[in-house]
C-alpha cells in the first residue's frame, strides 16, 4: 500500500536489559506493516546497556545495519519516559507524528494504517485496549509533541514515573483534539492496566478498588499534588 499522508511518521520505543532478546516480535509486526513508517527509532541508555552495540542481538544488529531500525543510546536510563521524549526533542520542529510501541506487544498489520486515517485533522489518539492487553498505545501529533518538549524536564519525568499520567494531562491543558480510537487487538505477553478513570476520579481508596490498577493511591496524590505545583492540571 503506497503511503499517502504528508505528515512523516516515526515509531518510537524503548527497552532494557531484560527485554531486549525477546522484542522482535514487536519490531517483526512492525517492518511488516501494510503502511510502513519513515523511520523505526529505539532509545536505550548506556546504564542498561554500558557497551552500546556490543551489547545489542544480532537480530537488532542486524536490523540497524540494514537501515530497518535506529538505535539511539544516552547516559541515563529515564525508563519508561525514554519510549517518547528523546524522540519529541529529535523531531520537536518537524511536520510529523510519533507512534509509541510496548516492546512486548505484536501489533497488527494494519495498525499504521489506521492510525494515519484517524490522525488526519487531530493532534493525538490512542488505541482502544481489548480484553488481554487493556493497555493505552499514544500516538502525537506535532502539538502534542511541543507541548512536552515545554513542560517536561528531567524533574518532571522523576515525580510522574508513568509517562501516560504526565502526558495525558499536558494535553488536557492545552485541549488537544484527540482522534478516533484505533481497535487494536494486539498479542501481548503480559496484563496491562488502564489508568485514565480512576487517576481522573479516584480521589479515595474505594473509588480504586474495582479497578485492575495496582498503582498506589497515594502515589496519584503525589502525582496530582506535583501537577497542580507546575500548573499543568
Amino acid at each position: 500500500i503506497a503511503r499517502k499522508q504528508s505528515m512523516k511518521c516515526i515509531v518510537s520505543m524503548t527497552t532494557w536489559s531484560k527485554r531486549i532478546n525477546s522484542c522482535k516480535p514487536t519490531l517483526d509486526s512492525i517492518i511488516n506493516q501494510t503502511v510502513k513508517p519513515d523511520e523505526i527509532e529505539i532509545n536505550l541508555s548506556y546504564e542498561q546497556f554500558p557497551h552500546g552495540m556490543a551489547d545489542m542481538p544480532e537480530f537488532l544488529k542486524s536490523m540497524s545495519k540494514e537501515g530497518l531500525v535506529t538505535l539511539y543510546f544516552k547516559e541515563k536510563d529515564q525508563h519508561v519516559w525514554d519510549k517518547i521524549m528523546p524522540t519529541a526533542h529529535r523531531h520537536v520542529n518537524e511536520d510529523c507524528i510519533i507512534i509509541t510501541l510496548d516492546d512486548d506487544v505484536s501489533y497488527p498489520k494494519t495498525y499504521i494504517e489506521e492510525i494515519v486515517k484517524n490522525m488526519e485533522g487531530n493532534d493525538w489518539l490512542c488505541s482502544q485496549h481489548d480484553d488481554i492487553t487493556q493497555g493505552q498505545y499514544m500516538v502525537y501529533g506535532p502539538k502534542a509533541i511541543e507541548a512536552f518538549i515545554k513542560h517536561i524536564d528531567d524533574d518532571f519525568m522523576e515525580n510522574i514515573p508513568l509517562d501516560d499520567h504526565g502526558l495525558y494531562w499536558v494535553m488536557q491543558k492545552y485541549r488537544l483534539k484527540r482522534g478516533k480510537k484505533i481497535d487494536a487487538i494486539c498479542e501481548d505477553r503480559q496484563q496491562g492496566y488502564s489508568f485514565r478513570r480512576f487517576f481522573v476520579d479516584g480521589y479515595d481508596e474505594a473509588e480504586l478498588k474495582d479497578t485492575t490498577c495496582d498503582y498506589p493511591h497515594r502515589e496519584f496524590i503525589k502525582e496530582r499534588n506535583y501537577l497542580h505545583m507546575r500548573g499543568i492540571m
